[in-house]
């Protein structure tokens, strides 16, 4: 496996564990790779669980959600927001 992918594969192993660092590099990486919709769900999620978002990221997903159709933005938004809820849960566990 290429470091590039090793080091994507652990930003996502902690963001799983709310790190807000790693949910602002990933969503930091996804604008880099022209992801569409994986970045509309990476600022959503980088913005429930409260990490600090570049304005160039949120320009080019803001970009985005002019194309997608509300209930796919409103599934997005649910999705990432449940994400969040689950980590904070098991966060509340430890």
């Amino acid at each position: 496996m290429g470091q590039a992918r090793k080091h994507t594969r652990d930003l996502s192993e902690r963001v799983r564990k709310g790190d807000r660092d790693a949910a602002t590099q990933l969503l930091s990486h996804s604008v880099r790779l022209g992801h569409r919709r994986l970045a509309v769900r990476r600022l959503f999620f980088a913005h429930a669980i409260g990490a600090k978002i570049d304005a160039d990221d949120v320009a080019y997903c803001a970009k985005l959600l002019d194309d997608l159709p509300f209930e796919a933005i409103r599934d997005l938004a649910g999705d990432a927001q449940a994400q969040a809820r689950r980590i904070q849960r098991r966060a509340s566990l430890v």
